[in-house]
């Protein structure tokens, strides 16, 4: 038998939240009575938490683009989204807000990781923020993730579907379980290394963690990866997974015009690919 944590909030707000539509199981709406099976899933939208105010802070960004509707910035490793009740500073949105200067507020419509770096776009009002996040919904978007893993695949180019759930003991990390929501990879190597491998890779759904779910179900965790990673054979400074978002196509959200952005490698992304060619090639890595 399964066991999950308590939900801490009141029998009245979750009967409210399903009368609302807020709470439904297999993306339908359901009554308060009904009982859940063994392989549903349930999705909940509760009212945002009361979070202290989110204060400007410059924090250099690199914007590729930005018009009156939306930006769309190359984030670097290491940055958060978005505030929490825990950690309300050193944020994206916290960077936006001193570069929108007050003119706009930023409203996320999907996330990276921390320490997965590339491009994402944020919109700068509520009804922006709905029409891109439909496009993400549908899965109306492009997104190419470029990732070093660990190893070489046994295929060069292939498809990885396997359900991803959060790990019932352990909450910070997600794993493919029978019981979870349908995920689907694709990827292909570009170049290998003798001891990695550079992929590009295709998300066709937006789980958690999805990316470095996969690749270490397939036995090539990316490299780095604190949570599903392991010792690489090679001494490199590597402080955080190898994990890019290098290409994000959109329709704009007001001309429909499609819109493709392309996130430059960051340093220390670089860094690990020169020193993994100058160990194929036997010489020392730094």
């Amino acid at each position: 038998m399964m066991e999950f944590a308590p939900l801490k909030t009141s029998r009245t707000v979750v009967q409210t939240l399903i009368l609302s539509g807020k709470i439904t199981v297999n993306s339908k709406k359901i009554k308060s009575s009904y009982k859940l099976k063994i392989g549903d899933t349930v999705e909940a939208i509760f009212p945002p938490p009361d979070l202290p105010q989110i204060i400007p802070e410059n924090i250099p960004l690199k914007i590729l683009y930005e018009d009156e509707y939306m930006v769309v910035v190359n984030k670097q490793p290491g940055l958060v989204t978005h505030p929490t009740i825990k950690k309300t500073t050193g944020t994206l949105v916290n960077a936006l807000m001193w570069h929108f200067n007050g003119k706009n507020f930023p409203y996320i419509v999907h996330r990276l990781d921390k320490d997965t770096s590339g491009a994402i776009v944020v919109a700068k009002n509520p009804d922006i923020q709905r029409i891109l996040s439909e496009q993400f919904k549908e899965r109306k978007t492009y997104k190419l993730y470029l990732a070093i893993v660990d190893g070489i695949p046994s295929q060069k180019s292939g498809e990885i579907e396997a359900p991803i759930a959060r790990n019932p003991q352990i909450r910070t990390r997600m794993d493919v379980l029978s019981w979870g929501r349908q995920a689907r990879t694709l990827y292909k190597s570009l170049k290998t290394f003798g001891t990695a491998t550079l992929l590009a890779v295709r998300i066709m759904t937006g789980r958690t963690h999805q990316i470095r779910v996969h690749m270490n179900y397939m036995g090539n965790p990316v490299l780095g990866d604190k949570i599903y990673g392991k010792k690489f054979k090679v001494q490199l400074k590597c402080e955080r997974q190898m994990l890019h978002s290098a290409v994000l196509e959109i329709n704009h959200p007001v001309t429909q015009e499609r819109m493709r952005f392309i996130a430059p490698l960051p340093d220390d992304f670089k860094y690990v690919l020169r020193e993994l060619v100058k160990y194929q090639e036997g010489k020392n890595v730094q």
